[in-house]
């Protein structure tokens, strides 16, 4: 049986890894890679890298981070995996993930091997999956699920700082009335309208979730105590305004209850608060 060197073993796994390989001396300079991180990064041949580091090849905005890596990995010997980070190839930015560990002659550290994997459209994906995940589709607003996890950054930055933030609970009134005389479909768009008007009724610092249904939450840090009287009565004065909606003149009306972290120091019992105040309101519309 035909003995295979380790030299054509090597060359023949190179070429099979699904990944940027490469290897370098004690000084970072490249010794060798193989075709698929030729190819990635449109290279015709190994002698334009050889000698040279990523500094000079330009592929980095900021080449430190790699740098430091690479230097504590030829200082230490420990292997780093998975690493992300940015290159730029053929005048686009790639996200990439990289492993490198030492290379040693014995117990002597020599060199370095890595290699790399592009996860571009992964990452993109991910963070499309994310977005859906966190976007209410019909409105394009912050959906419940984003409201729980962004609460809780409002909740971290009020134990550590003492912010207070005020919560806003806001809900339609009579809005089965729309869809029952105008059919779904109408209402859709009334809850589109809806939501731009609230996005215009929030201050800059505030953000607006659809909550569920046509249930709205605001969420506003405060500056100062006015900025509530000034937010209630922005949400009534742009919700409230009288829409012409497919040659249909209609107003919608709007019932809202707030309450301040400070009150209750947990994001369940604020929103309940302001929820029960919103019902108050809505009974009292509901009586005149």
């Amino acid at each position: 049986m035909d003995r295979i060197s380790d030299s054509e073993l090597l060359q023949n796994i190179l070429k099979l890894i699904p990944a940027g390989v490469f290897w370098k001396d004690t000084d970072r300079r490249f010794l060798g890679a193989n075709q698929m991180f030729l190819d990635y990064y449109g290279l015709s041949s190994v002698d334009e890298i050889i000698g040279k580091n990523d500094e000079d090849m330009g592929w980095h905005i900021d080449p430190e981070p790699f740098k430091k890596i690479e230097e504590k990995i030829l200082h230490t010997g420990d292997c780093v995996l998975d690493v992300p980070g940015e290159c730029i190839v053929k005048g686009k930015l790639r996200k990439i993930k990289a492993s490198k560990c030492p290379l040693y002659s014995g117990d002597k550290i020599i060199g370095l091997v890595g290699y790399f994997l592009d996860i571009t459209d992964e990452v993109t994906e991910r963070d499309r999956l994310s977005s859906l995940c966190q976007t209410d589709d019909l409105t394009g607003l912050l959906n419940r699920r984003a409201f729980r996890s962004i609460a809780l950054e409002y909740e971290t930055q009020y134990q550590e700082k003492r912010s207070d933030f005020v919560l806003f609970m806001i809900d339609l009134d009579s809005f089965k009335t729309v869809n029952d005389q105008y059919g779904h479909e109408y209402g859709n768009i009334v809850l589109r309208s809806v939501a731009k008007s609230l996005t215009m009724a929030a201050a800059d610092n505030s953000i607006v979730f659809r909550y569920g249904g046509d249930e709205f939450v605001i969420i506003h840090q405060l500056k100062k105590d006015s900025d509530i009287e000034s937010i209630s009565k922005r949400i009534t004065r742009f919700v409230e305004a009288p829409l012409n909606i497919d040659g249909n003149n209609i107003t919608i009306k709007v019932s809202y209850g707030h309450a301040l972290y400070s009150e209750t120091l947990s994001i369940m019992s604020l929103a309940e608060l302001a929820d029960k105040r919103m019902y108050e309101m809505k009974d009292s519309h509901q009586q005149k």
